[in-house]
């Protein structure tokens, strides 16, 4: 058996066991701000993609529909005493898409996120909520000084559908 490379592994291990992550989204209209939103997030079961559940009347859930191009930083967790010039971090631009409700994609998409957040199976039955998925296109991981890369889609859905 060969080992991954430990910044192969040390990604593994940040996307699987972080609960949450920035979403970047883009303005509907030139007045308005990016969209930044603190979301909790799953991986599908066989790491295709990320799984949000977004409020539709929340301003990210809109813009969207209107730019399906997002962007999901997952970093490590702030601790007082560390450096925080080498905290590991993973920035994934990607596709987001809203399954059809009832769909496969869209069972086992809700499937994971409930398998992960069991707390929010009464959010995911109101009518406002809907299951967003995020396709990774590519990613930019630094894993410290001097560990910073890119990491393109086939390697990013590899770590995904791998435990740690």
């Amino acid at each position: 058996m060969t080992l991954a490379p430990r910044p192969t592994q040390t990604l593994r291990v940040l996307l699987h066991t972080r609960r949450t992550a920035t979403l970047g989204t883009q303005s509907l209209q030139n007045d308005e701000a990016p969209g930044l939103a603190l979301v909790p997030y799953a991986i599908d079961g066989q790491g295709e993609c990320l799984v949000l559940l977004v409020s539709g009347s929340a301003a990210h859930a809109r813009q969207m529909i209107a730019h399906s191009e997002v962007s999901l930083l997952v970093a490590q967790s702030d601790a007082a005493q560390q450096v925080v010039h080498v905290h590991e971090r993973v920035a994934i631009v990607g596709q987001a898409m809203t399954p059809t409700p009832g769909s496969a994609a869209w069972g086992s998409a809700r499937h994971a996120y409930l398998r992960r957040f069991p707390e929010a199976a009464s959010m995911a039955k109101l009518g406002d909520f809907r299951i967003v998925c995020i396709t990774p296109q590519q990613a930019r991981h630094v894993a410290g000084y001097g560990a910073t890369r890119n990491v393109d889609q086939t390697e990013l859905r590899a770590l995904m559908a791998s435990a740690h």
